[in-house]
């Protein structure tokens, strides 16, 4: 482990970590129920500023655009508001909204540019523009078990990589579905613990040459596999790299790292950083 990155102050040990991206040589950091965003230097790791949007009540998560120079954020607002997606731009100014109803999620960028919502009360995925226009719906297949989508990511063939799986639900696997959401293949069963099982894959993150790293949560651990959903290797785990529910990854790639938000219980956030090679 390179480095524990913690928020500035004592009182946001109360809060988990909802989202963390990176845009340049910045790292934005976002807390459950705040309306700050904290921005730390990716070379030394050190806090650097912190903005304050009047629009955000309760970020869900972050992630950036390079080709845009801009920031996307899943704001849940109220539980009886419509929540939306905000852009933001690199000194925290909100350059555009759009509505999503009452849909909420994870995020993801494509090589596109478009930005994707897994809804996981929905069983779908939304793929917007970056002005917030609709490109298309994509409902995953029941049929193929994939139910609680919790994040997924646009692949280099046009195929998705999502990962799904809650407490309440039998199956917890890594899939691959095509543009029409119907499944192509997985890894994963029934909810569990070792190397065939997976206990809430909550986030994905893809490499240059489609490795495809899952935080699963409820193991408290980071799994590599192939772009055939081969399992290479668990490379972060409790035992050997004190991880407690990791809810969040980050690669990046340019400096060989790899950033885990981890949480304690919901609270006590705290951002680790691994090299990754």
């Amino acid at each position: 482990m390179v480095q524990t990155i913690r928020t500035k102050d004592s009182k946001e040990k109360e809060k988990s970590i909802n989202g963390l991206t990176i845009l340049g040589k910045e790292l934005f950091l976002l807390r459950e129920t705040s309306s700050e965003v904290d921005v730390y230097d990716t070379i030394n790791l050190s806090f650097s500023r912190r903005w304050k949007l009047e629009e955000l009540m309760d970020p869900k998560d972050v992630v950036s655009c390079r080709k845009n120079k801009c920031l996307y954020i899943c704001n849940y607002k109220f539980s009886s508001q419509s929540k939306e997606i905000l852009r933001i731009d690199i000194n925290g100014k909100l350059t555009k909204k759009w509505s999503t109803g009452n849909n909420f999620g994870c995020l993801s960028v494509t090589n596109e540019s478009n930005i994707i919502l897994t809804i996981f009360s929905k069983n779908k995925l939304i793929e917007y523009s970056p002005e917030g226009q609709l490109i298309r719906e994509i409902n995953l297949s029941s049929k193929a078990g994939i139910c609680y989508p919790l994040h997924a990511v646009k692949l280099a063939n046009g195929q998705f990589a999502v990962s799904h799986g809650w407490t309440s639900a039998d199956l917890h696997r890594l899939c691959v579905i095509d543009a029409e959401g119907k499944l192509k293949k997985s890894f994963g069963e029934r909810r569990g613990s070792t190397n065939g099982q997976m206990d809430v894959p909550i986030y994905l993150a893809v490499d240059r040459n489609g490795f495809v790293l899952v935080a699963d949560r409820d193991n408290s651990r980071v799994l590599l596999f192939d772009p055939d959903l081969e399992l290479k290797r668990e490379i972060l785990s409790r035992d050997e790299h004190g991880l407690r529910r990791p809810r969040k990854i980050l690669l990046d790639e340019s400096n060989g790292r790899l950033f885990v938000a981890d949480n304690e219980n919901f609270r006590d956030g705290r951002i680790l950083v691994f090299d990754f090679k």
